[in-house]
């Protein structure tokens, strides 16, 4: 029986968490059609051992996979060649899903042809294990259960690659993920858009998303030290928006003007972390000019209340926004 679905699990030094995610997916009435692809990314802890553990006592949903350290990307690279399941999903290895969700996410994979199955997802606090919502809902006025085509969407979409769910032949269209890089899920969930027609939305929260780890890419300290790797990723991204935008229909289009105009915001407020100083106003102000000249369709997708009125002041309230952010980020 072939399998439905492919679940990667990037995994590097996380013996502390892997059980967990593991866990998660030992549901007896899936396994012949579920594969769980474990990619050990040269770990130096004892998770390889713990994955082997998996793969003993369920051979034929677990597999282990141990590669030299190449970083997020190249693990689901990885993954994509080998994965045999008709959809596929990455799960990062300190998260997990919710057992009576997947259930209800791989009941629905099984009747189901959309290019894209999208479903929500919630942040699990490390410390204290509040759950919170980032989205309610995709869109205002979604109805769960149809799929779509793109052109139809109402709205702005912002898509993560928590909820993401994807056929796998889609996934062997795109161009390898950036490697030894941050950031990467971003080109995970846009590079498949010239390739995806379709997509439906599930109400139900599969994946566990684990926050409040000091090593996450998303904490502000660790953009603040990687900001080389978020602008690498955000220049291949606008390098291939270009390229496709001509071919692209105006929905996907619009997709990806709107993905990239968050991405090039969050990149403004990498700049407002730095120490207060001209040289960083001039820098924000040289991105901002570079945005408008190079990709005028993704300066004008820009909704960012902040960086608007950055824009109207000429960048005079720069120290106001600066301060903002300062007072925000230490408040929250």
């Amino acid at each position: 029986m072939g399998k439905l679905l492919s679940i990667v699990v990037p995994t590097y030094n996380v013996e502390k968490y892997l059980r967990k995610c593991l866990d998660s997916f030992c549901i007896e009435k899936i396994q012949e059609k579920l594969e769980v692809l474990i990619i050990n990314d040269g770990s130096t802890d004892s998770s390889a051992d713990i994955a082997r553990e998996y793969v003993n006592k369920y051979p034929q949903v677990f597999c282990l996979i141990n590669k030299e350290n190449g970083g997020h990307g190249s693990t689901i690279n990885r993954g994509i060649k080998e994965a045999k399941g008709r959809y596929f999903k990455v799960v990062d290895s300190d998260d997990w899903v919710d057992a009576e969700a997947f259930r209800e996410l791989f009941a629905y994979l099984e009747n189901c042809n959309s290019d894209v199955v999208y479903t929500n997802f919630y942040h699990v606090d490390d410390r204290t294990g509040k759950r919170t919502v980032e989205f309610a809902s995709p869109f205002p006025g979604v109805e769960y259960g149809r799929e779509y085509r793109f052109s139809e969407i109402k709205g702005n979409l912002f898509l993560k690659m928590h909820g993401f769910t994807i056929k796998t032949e889609i996934l062997r269209n795109i161009p390898a993920i950036d490697e030894n890089c941050f950031y990467v899920d971003m080109e995970y969930v846009l590079f498949p858009v010239p390739w995806a027609e379709t997509i439906a939305f599930l109400d139900i929260f599969v994946y566990q998303y684990r926050v409040g780890l000091p090593g996450q890419s998303m904490n502000i300290q660790r953009m603040k030290k990687n900001a080389d790797n978020y602008d690498r990723v955000l220049t291949r991204l606008l390098s291939f928006y270009e390229q496709w935008r001509p071919k692209l229909q105006p929905a996907k289009a619009s997709h990806m003007e709107h993905v990239l105009g968050r991405m090039a915001a969050s990149r403004i407020k990498i700049y407002l972390s730095q120490p207060y100083g001209k040289e960083n106003r001039k820098a924000i102000e040289a991105f901002e000019e570079s945005m408008r000249k190079n990709y005028p369709w993704v300066y004008a997708a820009v909704e960012n209340k902040a960086v608007l009125l950055l824009r109207r002041s000429r960048y005079r309230l720069y120290i106001v926004a600066k301060t903002v952010y300062y007072w925000k980020e230490r408040l929250s």
